[in-house]
């Protein structure tokens, strides 16, 4: 028998109605994945390269992340330009650090860790499931209205704790691909200079309070007196802002944690970064900074 004209629109909503619960409750699941955490001094994540390289986002192009003689290697072939990877896995708190160098190109070129990313497929689809990202490339006006109800907000970008080859460090906020200078470029002696020299970088997130290191000792940051404003250091002094050891964000977040490599427009494109055993411990009590050194 076949069905009446009026059973078929009828089935239709249904399955409608089902597909987007079942996005929803995918949605949900996905926001709410389980922020990997544990007692002071606890080792959370260890990567050095030699196996489980799935837990990374690689990829290849002008702009790769690869796995090559047991580090992860990023290119960035185009000026002016960066490319990241990240661990698939959240934090909150965390006490990272990673031992990078810059193994080819310019030495004006910059590296290092981003943290707290709230995604790191590279050009993969950020809708919550499969079929709806479908949608969205078949009707992009549907698939900009989906965006406006799936894409998730909290911590929608990442922070990075660049140092460079020619020995400065800086300190970014990246969200909604808007970028914002938060910490000036800062010459300074604790880094090793040149193409093929090693640098350990840390960064311990405690609450809403970020350290920063390099090779072992902490480094200070040039944030501005006004929270919109661009940091400035000229002349060795902090323009209009103060010289703090740690930086406040607005409110504790957490993300995936990563590597990135930038290009300049100075030094041009042709940046080759490699990163090497990356320990990831909850973060030691306040004033034992050192213990996981």
């Amino acid at each position: 028998m076949r069905p009446s004209r009026g059973v078929l629109p009828a089935i239709g909503v249904l399955l409608v109605g089902a597909l987007i619960g079942a996005n929803l409750y995918y949605a949900a699941q996905t926001r709410n994945s389980r922020v990997l955490d544990g007692a002071p001094g606890d080792l959370l994540f260890v990567s050095a390269f030699t196996g489980f390289t799935d837990e990374w986002d690689l990829y290849s192009g002008q702009q790769s992340a690869a796995v090559v003689d047991e580090q992860l290697e990023l290119r960035v072939m185009s000026p002016q330009t960066a490319t990241w990877s990240a661990a698939r896995h959240r934090f909150r708190d965390f006490d990272m650090s990673v031992s990078a160098v810059a193994h080819a190109g310019p030495i004006d070129n910059a590296y290092g860790v981003i943290f707290h990313a709230r995604d790191a497929a590279d050009g993969a689809c950020d809708l919550p499931a499969v079929i709806l990202c479908g949608i969205g490339d078949l009707l992009p006006i549907a698939g900009a209205a989906l965006r406006q109800v799936f894409e998730p907000t909290e911590n929608d970008g990442y922070h990075a704790f660049l140092i460079s080859s020619d020995g400065y460090y800086s300190l970014w906020k990246s969200e909604r691909e808007r970028t914002k200078l938060l910490s000036a470029w800062i010459a300074s002696p604790l880094i090793n200079q040149g193409i093929g020299a090693v640098n350990t970088v840390r960064v311990i997130a405690r609450d809403s309070s970020y350290r920063f290191y390099i090779n072992g000792a902490e480094a200070p940051l040039c944030i501005s007196n006004d929270a919109a404003a661009t940091s400035t250091f000229a002349g060795g002094e902090c323009i209009d802002g103060e010289m703090r050891n740690f930086y406040y964000a607005d409110s504790p977040v957490s993300g995936m944690l990563g590597v990135i490599a930038q290009s300049t427009a100075t030094g041009g494109g042709g940046v080759v970064a490699r990163f090497d055993n990356v320990l990831v411990f909850s973060p030691p009590r306040s004033g034992n900074e050192d213990v996981n050194l």
